[in-house]
């Protein structure tokens, strides 16, 4: 007998708690503390640091904050890929991976046995990778978003380079076009090995319906009876 193996374990960790724990870490560096004056602030991973026992306080939270943000973001991408901004593509022949290569060069194995350990490595090399590389993308685009309000807010011209303010959107924006691309590659090829593995069921034949009898309807029914008296002037 199969075991059910949907390798879960592979999804919490390189879709979910990976994406997570980075949003959690970006966000102590984002995030601004300001302090008596309102003119000096640094971070609140700074502040972390500066205090004594707090970084391993907040590894650990955030480590527990990974799977619920990552859930978060992973709602987020598929929210984003119903709508068709991240859009499945069809993929050209030179461009897929060998696992999807294989698939559809070998025969498409004939019990199920056969059927669900090829699907379920398929899921797992292909499926989670992209699932992980949209939302990182999800997380890097929220991060950019975020650069470009703080540095109008504390009016970072004056105090950073502009190779620093103008490069770091530029790099996050690639970053995040590169990561897109990987999302719907690795998606668009799961669905052609999907189908390979799945194909669609036949419709199922027609039915003849049977025409309507025609009940004839007699002929005392179609004559019109005037029961009501002549009026003579």
């Amino acid at each position: 007998m199969i075991r059910p193996r949907r390798g879960w374990i592979e999804d919490l960790l390189v879709a979910y708690a990976i994406p997570g724990f980075l949003f959690c870490a970006g966000w102590t560096v984002m995030y601004e503390v300001y302090h008596e004056d309102g003119s000096y602030y640094s971070t609140l991973l700074q502040e972390i640091l500066n205090e004594e026992g707090f970084f391993p306080l907040f590894l650990l939270s955030a480590m527990l904050m990974s799977l619920p943000v990552g859930f978060v973001v992973d709602a987020i991408r598929g929210m984003l890929d119903n709508l068709g901004l991240l859009r499945r593509v069809q993929i050209p022949q030179e461009r897929r991976s060998l696992h999807a290569a294989l698939v559809q060069s070998m025969p498409v194995p004939t019990t199920f046995r056969d059927r669900y350990l090829l699907l379920q490595f398929a899921q797992s090399t292909l499926l989670t990778p992209a699932k992980a590389a949209g939302n990182l993308a999800i997380v890097l685009g929220i991060f950019v978003a975020w650069f470009v309000v703080k540095i109008v807010r504390i009016e970072g011209w004056h105090a950073f380079s502009l190779a620093f303010i103008i490069g770091t959107p530029v790099v996050g924006c690639l970053l995040i076009l590169a990561l897109v691309r990987r999302y719907r590659l690795g998606v668009a090829e799961f669905r052609q090995v999907l189908d390979r593995l799945l194909p669609a069921a036949a419709p199922l034949p027609s039915v003849p319906q049977p025409e309507p009898i025609a009940h004839p309807v007699p002929a005392a029914e179609n004559e019109v009876h005037s029961t009501s008296p002549t009026l003579q002037p």
